[in-house]
Order: structure tokens, then C-alpha cells, then sequence
């Protein structure tokens, strides 16, 4: 839609002729245009606008931006309605007189393709991000790096909070980006995701996470021991009271305002050696490289009723 604040100097150029009061007039329109595009411009979501970024944002880039655009339209314009003849002169004085039935045919085409281009683009656009979706998903899963987008509203697989691993079907859970598109390009890339793993079955890192059961065995089992020497390290992943951090996957942490009461750990061998740490109020998961494969949120780790000294009970 803002991209339609050129259809005025389309139409306002039938009327009149390349003159230096008009390319003023061009100019001094589409700098406000530029202001106000420049508010309308999303980077960020959520988007919030102020006098001053749109200011800034009118003197560079969009200003320049636009008034290329403006006069390159403006040019292309008065090209084409010489070429109709959509104006002529007349030939006892230098009176412009317009040819009704040209001007009129080519004002009704401008305004169809005005009141057209935002659902074409829109329709485009997705059908665009179906296209892109479906070859990321194929690729994707061919590769064994598919993401399973969590809708809104969805149940939350146990340990998936903080875009980890979904014990239902193996696969790296992500939110939907935000943008009316990008909802669109989740929700195919989803679906052939969803078809995948209806033929295929869930993916191998299946293997390597843990359910609600097999942690509460464990613990059970007497297999969590308490952290004696800090930082605990797991590949690239260091752990301390105060949070982690893992190095080489773009330094993903997680650190908290006070340090954890406790903090306990059992490497699991039948995970491949995965390392499991529950501290008083969080449960996190680590492969043998660091990567983080599970996070069990608070309210989860709540009702499973986990503390030291049910963890020292079961030494």
C-alpha cells in the first residue's frame, strides 16, 4: 500500500506539462510522502514511530530514495502520455487542450491497476512464501535440520520451552515469525513438515531427549549428584549457578538474577551421554557437544515437585 503515493504524480501528469513549477511541486509531494512512508517502513516488531526517527529517516535513505523513484516516474509519465498525445497544442495560440477520450481511457487504467496492485501483490507475495516455504521444508528435512514451527495455542512438548527439541517428533521448535507472510510461510513450511513425519516418523534426535518419566527414573535412580566445582562443562556449554553459556551456537545463554540454590547433574549414557541439570527452579538438557536439547520451564518443574532433598533422598 504505501508504494500507491506514486499513482498522483502518474495522474496529476496528464494535466500538466514538464515545467519547473511542476517539478517543484513533484519534489516538495514526494518528500512528504517520504516522512510519512518513513513511519510506515516496519524493521522491528513491535514497530514504534517518533517525529524525530521519521525525520532522520526522510533525509536518508527514503527521501533520496523516493525522489529518484518520483522523478524516474515523473519522466517515464510524460514519455508516455507524448506518445498517446494525450495533450495537445493548439494551433492559433499555446493552449493545451486534453484528448478526453485518451486522458479519460488512461485515468480509468491507472486507477484499476492503483486499486488492483495491493491484492495482486499481496496474493503474489504468498503464494511467494508457500513456494519458498515448501523447497526450505524439503531441504530442510533432506538435510535432517527441519524446524517445527509452534503454533499459538499448541500444547507444549515437555522440554521445549526456549526453542529447544520436541520430545513428540524429534524436530528444533521455533515460534512463527512475526508478519502476516511470514505466519503464511510457517504454516506451509509446517504442513510439509507435518506430511514428513507422518511417513517417516519422528526424527532421530528422538533418541536423545527425555520424557517426564524417563527423568523422573533417573532421579529416582539416585543418578543426579551435586556440582562440587564450577564452571560444569558439557562440549561447548558451561554451566554455573548463575546460568550457562554455550560457545559456538552464536553464544546462546541463559543467566539468571540470583544464583540457584543447588545445582545437580548425571550424565546419561543411554542418551549419548547427554547431561542433565536441575537446579532449584529450572531442568536443562545438554548433548555431548553442548548443545542445549530441552528446557523444562518453572510451572512444568513445579508440578513435578523436584527438590534437593528429594534429590539427596534418592543418593
Amino acid at each position: 500500500m504505501p508504494w500507491l503515493w506514486i499513482v498522483p504524480i502518474i495522474l496529476s501528469g496528464l494535466f500538466d506539462g514538464t515545467t519547473q513549477a511542476r517539478k517543484w511541486s513533484v519534489g516538495i509531494y514526494t518528500l512528504l510522502s517520504g516522512f510519512f512512508f518513513a513511519g510506515t517502513f516496519i524493521s522491528v516488531v513491535p514497530h514504534h514511530v517518533n517525529i524525530v526517527d521519521m525525520l532522520l529517516a526522510t533525509v536518508f535513505p527514503w527521501g533520496p530514495l523516493n525522489l529518484l523513484i518520483a522523478f524516474t516516474v515523473e519522466g517515464i509519465s510524460q514519455r508516455i502520455s507524448r506518445l498517446l498525445h494525450i495533450r495537445e497544442k493548439s494551433l492559433t495560440n499555446d493552449a493545451t487542450t486534453m484528448r478526453p477520450f485518451r486522458s479519460g481511457a488512461l485515468i480509468i487504467v491507472i486507477l484499476a491497476l492503483a486499486v488492483g496492485f495491493p491484492f495482486a501483490c499481496r496474493a503474489a507475495a504468498f503464494r511467494a512464501a508457500r513456494a519458498s516455504a515448501r523447497a526450505d521444508a524439503e531441504r530442510d528435512w533432506a538435510s535432517g535440520r527441519a524446524i517445527w514451527y509452534v503454533r499459538r495455542g499448541d500444547p507444549e512438548a515437555f522440554g521445549t520451552s526456549g526453542e529447544c527439541y520436541s520430545v513428540d517428533n524429534g524436530l528444533k521448535t521455533e515460534a512463527p515469525k512475526p508478519g502476516v507472510t511470514a505466519a503464511i510461510y510457517c504454516d506451509a513450511y509446517r504442513e510439509v513438515v507435518r506430511r514428513k513425519l507422518s511417513e517417516f516418523g519422528p526424527a532421530d534426535k528422538i533418541k536423545d531427549l527425555c520424557t517426564k518419566a524417563d527423568l523422573i527414573a533417573w532421579i529416582k535412580a539416585g543418578r543426579f549428584q551435586r556440582v562440587q566445582a564450577f564452571p560444569l562443562k558439557q562440549g561447548a556449554a558451561e554451566i554455573s549457578l548463575k546460568g550457562y553459556n554455550i560457545k559456538g551456537y552464536g553464544n546462546v545463554g541463559c543467566f539468571r538474577g540470583e544464583p540457584s540454590a543447588f545445582l545437580y547433574y548425571a550424565t546419561i549414557p543411554e542418551k549419548k551421554d547427554a547431561l542433565v541439570v536441575i537446579t532449584d527452579d529450572s531442568i536443562w538438557v545438554f548433548d555431548k557437544t553442548g548443545e542445549l536439547l530441552q528446557s523444562i520451564d518453572f510451572e512444568t518443574y513445579r508440578q513435578m515437585a523436584i527438590s534437593e532433598d528429594i534429590l539427596i533422598g534418592h543418593r
